[in-house]
């Protein structure tokens, strides 16, 4: 072979973005391990983070990482690829940090592998031909859907002009502790369809389709419900599915995603290890990562060997609920005694408290069968960030919830009427 061609192969493998982000997402593996040993349990040991550290359960946890990954090479979908990457990423990484502490008894191990394959297996769903709307009116009907869901905020909640909230610091939590009793069910349940999905589609919409107006107003109508309700997630949400707007495949939105968490992880430690500075680690490490996966390994424990079949909830009518609080404020009462309120878990930990190992094993087919949905709907790769927002909602809240509350449905229409069979086209 000529030296030419050996030039080619490399070439060609450095731009491999699959490679590119296996290395990263290894490279990021090793330093959130070093993070947790050294500086998680180090300063954070009284919220009950596993430290009985297993060599064989590391090695175990660290093989099945790195095949993980490995199965980015399958003949998928570009989006599959992308969503692949994001859950090995986010999802099953601290699942496996924790696994090697003798967090959890491998059950949530077993459970985001199954759905991993699951996800990235050749099945596709045929789904029926439906209309479409016209070019015009894709305009109309983003702007009618965006203004009928913001009226009831506007007329619920008073616009706080404040500056300062924009530093996102302990006011923040004053002006939400003011506003708690002020919401009605209509802005409960539009809250995160609104914010999670429908602002930031808009957002996305104006920049492919050229129309920078709508993506001005979309992040405008972010920040005035910041003010109105000023939760984190309202702010930076838009701005997280505008970085992944960029690239055409998602697989390489998320490798580039991978290596900022790498550089941002670097930075964080050492700021801790030069100056004693917790902040960037622990928002990245600790509370981004570790806590949803810890939690699920808490409720685990909590509820191991009773179902609770949901009769704090929807099925409240037909089971008997052998609590006074509801799950989240017991595990924030009785486990971390009033240091996190509500303990908010996944829909792993969710379905396993609710039906044992079945409803572990249900709900994770449901998933991947809600994956493979939008994955045949062929969505533009522009709106990928939209499923990142999608995928922290798996890891920190129920499938109800998720499916309900958060606007699920409404993501399903909206990809269904909107933006199905977008992949090779600009909007607009």
């Amino acid at each position: 072979m000529s030296v030419h061609s050996q030039n080619e192969i490399f070439v060609r493998v450095l731009n491999d973005a699959r490679l590119q982000f296996i290395g990263f997402s290894l490279i990021f593996y090793v330093l959130c391990a070093i993070g947790y040993s050294n500086f998680v349990i180090e300063n954070y040991s009284y919220m009950g983070f596993p430290s009985d550290f297993v060599p064989e359960k590391a090695i175990f946890s660290f093989v099945l990482f790195f095949f993980c990954n490995l199965i980015l090479f399958l003949r998928s979908s570009h989006f599959i690829k992308g969503f692949a990457a994001l859950f090995i990423l986010i999802f099953i990484l601290p699942i496996l940090l924790l696994f090697q502490y003798n967090g959890g008894e491998g059950w949530f191990v077993f459970s985001s592998i199954l759905l991993l394959v699951l996800i990235n297996s050749e099945v596709r769903l045929k789904l029926p031909k439906t209309i479409k709307l016209k070019s015009r009116q894709h305009d109309l009907a983003l702007l009618l859907l965006t203004f009928l869901m913001f009226v009831p905020f506007l007329l619920t909640y008073k616009v706080n002009i404040k500056p300062s909230l924009f530093l996102m610091g302990s006011e923040i939590y004053e002006v939400r502790a003011a506003i708690h009793d002020h919401g009605n069910i209509l802005t409960s349940y539009m809250l995160s369809p609104l914010v999670q999905i429908v602002v930031p589609i808009l957002a996305v919409y104006g920049i492919s389709a050229r129309k920078f107006y709508l993506t001005g107003l979309a992040i405008v109508l972010s920040m005035v419900i910041y003010l109105m309700i000023p939760q984190k997630s309202i702010f930076l949400g838009i701005f997280v599915v505008v970085f992944f707007y960029f690239n055409s495949k998602p697989i390489k939105k998320v490798a580039v995603f991978a290596s900022l968490l790498v550089g941002l992880m670097v930075v964080g430690m050492v700021l801790y290890d030069q100056q004693g500075h917790l902040t960037i680690e622990s928002l990245l490490l600790r509370r981004y990562l570790i806590i949803p996966a810890h939690l699920n390994n808490v409720y685990y424990d909590f509820f191991n060997g009773e179902s609770l079949h949901y009769s704090y909830s929807f099925l409240k009518n037909f089971y008997s609920y052998p609590y006074d609080l509801e799950p989240s404020y017991l595990i924030g009462k009785e486990v971390f005694k009033g240091v996190i309120l509500n303990a908010n878990n996944g829909f792993l930990s969710d379905g396993h408290i609710n039906f044992g190992l079945g409803g572990l094993v249900a709900v994770t087919l449901i998933v991947a069968l809600l994956v493979k949905f939008f994955d045949s709907l062929n969505i533009n790769a522009k709106f990928f960030g939209i499923f990142f927002l999608l995928l922290n909602l798996f890891r920190s809240s129920a499938l109800p919830t998720i499916l309900l509350t958060h606007g699920m449905w409404l993501l399903a229409l909206i990809g269904f009427f909107f933006l199905r069979n977008t992949s090779k086209k600009i909007l607009g």
